[in-house]
């Protein structure tokens, strides 16, 4: 599951974008998406078989930038419109799985 999240997460920074959002709003987006890129890098690097010292070192890095932005989680809201956008987004994409 951790692997698709980033993808999953992907429609926000579409809808960012658009110039629906403040700058506060679009820098939250940025910062939610980095917050799980640092959870998905941190996963992968643990999940592997054979470390050495700078893989250790990693997922600490990784750990420590998803706790600096993990804060942006409570500050998002999503508006109306953006909100119309991913479940059309989510529609069109389940149906095309569906087919």
């Amino acid at each position: 599951m951790i692997r698709t999240l980033a993808v999953n997460c992907a429609p926000i920074l579409e809808c960012s974008k658009d110039g629906g959002k403040t700058p506060a709003e679009t820098a939250s987006d940025e910062m939610v998406m980095g917050a799980v890129r640092a959870l998905c890098e941190f996963s992968v690097l643990v999940s592997q078989q054979n470390h050495s010292d700078l893989s250790l070192t990693a997922p600490d890095n990784a750990l420590k930038r998803f706790h600096k932005k993990k804060a942006a989680f409570r500050d998002q809201i999503m508006s109306k419109s953006v909100k119309a956008k991913v479940n059309k987004l989510s529609a069109t994409e389940s149906n095309q799985f569906r087919v």
